[in-house]
C-alpha cells in the first residue's frame, strides 16, 4: 500500500512538473515568441512594399500652406524650409521649393525695407554698367528693379538698388539648379530650377568650383549689347571659367532649339566596302535651362558668382 502511494506521489509530481513546464512554455510563447513572430510578418509586408508608405512632411506642408492663405507669409515660409530640411525624401518638397522661391522673388522685388533696397541718387558720369559694379548689383536688375525702359540716366535720378550676392550649385545627378543667397557670411536657400539637359564638356568632372566670367546675349549667334532693342528676346549665357582662369570650361544657357536635320548629300559609291558614314557634329555642351529660368538668374548673379558642379 505505501509503495503504491509513493508511485502515485511520484507520478503526480512528474506531471504537475511536466505540465508546468507546458505551461511556462505556452506562455513564453504567446508573449514573447509570436508577437516576435508577428512583427517580423509585418515587417516583411512593408518590406514587399504592400501597405502605402507614409509621407511625413504632408501635415506640415498643409500647415504651412495655411499659414500662407492666412497672410502669415514669414511663418509659412519658414515651416517649409524647416520641410525641407527634416524630411528631404518627403514628396512635398518640390513644391516646398517653389513655393519658397516665388516668396523669396516677390520680397526680393518688393518695396519693403527688408529686400535690402536702399535709394542711390544718379551722380555725373554715371552709368548702369559702372553703378551696378560699384553697388554689388547687376545691370539687369537695376532695369527690372526700377522698371527702365533704357540705359539713359540723368544726375539727380533716384534709383532703387538691391546688392546681391548669390552662388549656384548644379547637381549632375538630379540636374537641380539651385540658387542660394550668401548673407552674413552663411547661404541660404533662395530657389531652385529643373534643367532642360546636361552635358559637361570633356574632363570637366564633379565636383569641382568654378566662377561665372562674364555675361552673354546672343541673337543669331552674335553678340548684342542691353541697349539692343533685341536684348529681351536674345538667349542668355553664363560663361563659367576655374578658379583663377580666364577661359570658360562650362555655360548656363538657354535651350538650344531643335533644329531640323540636314540634307544628307547624294553620294554613289560602287563598292560597299568604301562607304563610310558621314561625321557627325559633337553634341553641344552646357546647363540648359528654360529661358524664363535663365533670365531670373541672369539678373541675380554677377560677375565672379561661384558656381558648384555636385553630383
Amino acid at each position: 500500500m505505501a509503495k503504491t502511494q509513493l508511485k502515485l506521489l511520484l507520478f503526480l509530481i512528474v506531471l504537475g512538473i511536466t505540465l508546468g513546464s507546458m505551461a511556462a512554455a505556452f506562455y513564453i510563447y504567446d508573449k514573447v515568441l509570436k508577437p516576435e513572430k508577428l512583427i517580423q510578418q509585418e515587417m516583411a509586408v512593408l518590406k514587399k512594399g504592400n501597405l502605402p508608405r507614409i509621407d511625413p512632411g504632408v501635415k506640415r506642408f498643409e500647415a504651412a500652406i495655411e499659414l500662407i492663405r492666412k497672410t502669415q507669409i514669414q511663418e509659412g515660409r519658414e515651416a517649409l524650409y524647416k520641410l525641407v530640411q527634416q524630411f528631404p525624401d518627403s514628396s512635398t518638397c518640390a513644391e516646398a521649393k517653389r513655393i519658397i522661391g516665388e516668396i523669396n522673388l516677390d520680397e526680393l522685388f518688393s518695396p519693403d525695407p527688408r529686400s535690402g533696397r536702399k535709394d542711390y541718387i544718379v551722380q555725373p558720369g554715371d552709368s548702369l554698367a559702372l553703378i551696378a559694379s560699384r553697388q554689388g548689383t547687376t545691370m539687369d536688375m537695376l532695369i527690372r528693379l526700377n522698371g527702365l525702359m533704357g540705359t539713359v540716366l540723368q544726375p539727380g535720378d533716384h534709383l532703387s538698388i538691391v546688392a546681391l550676392d548669390f552662388s549656384i550649385d548644379v547637381d549632375v545627378s538630379s540636374q537641380a539648379v539651385t540658387l542660394y543667397r550668401n548673407l552674413g557670411g552663411k547661404r541660404y536657400f533662395f530657389k531652385e530650377y529643373q534643367a532642360d539637359g546636361l552635358r559637361l564638356p570633356p574632363g570637366i568632372k564633379p565636383p569641382l568650383e568654378v566662377e561665372v566670367r562674364g555675361k552673354a546675349a546672343l541673337v543669331d549667334g552674335k553678340s548684342v549689347l542691353s541697349t539692343d532693342p533685341r536684348y529681351v528676346e536674345a538667349d542668355k549665357w553664363l560663361p563659367a571659367a576655374k578658379v583663377g582662369q580666364v577661359n570658360p570650361v562650362l555655360s548656363l544657357r538657354t535651350t538650344p532649339a531643335l533644329r531640323p536635320p540636314a540634307a544628307l548629300p547624294s553620294v554613289q559609291v560602287n563598292d560597299a566596302s568604301l562607304a563610310a558614314p558621314l561625321p557627325q557634329p559633337e553634341p553641344e555642351t552646357g546647363v540648359f535651362l528654360k529661358r524664363s529660368d535663365l533670365e531670373e538668374m541672369f539678373a541675380l548673379v554677377r560677375n565672379g558668382s561661384k558656381l558648384h558642379i555636385i553630383r
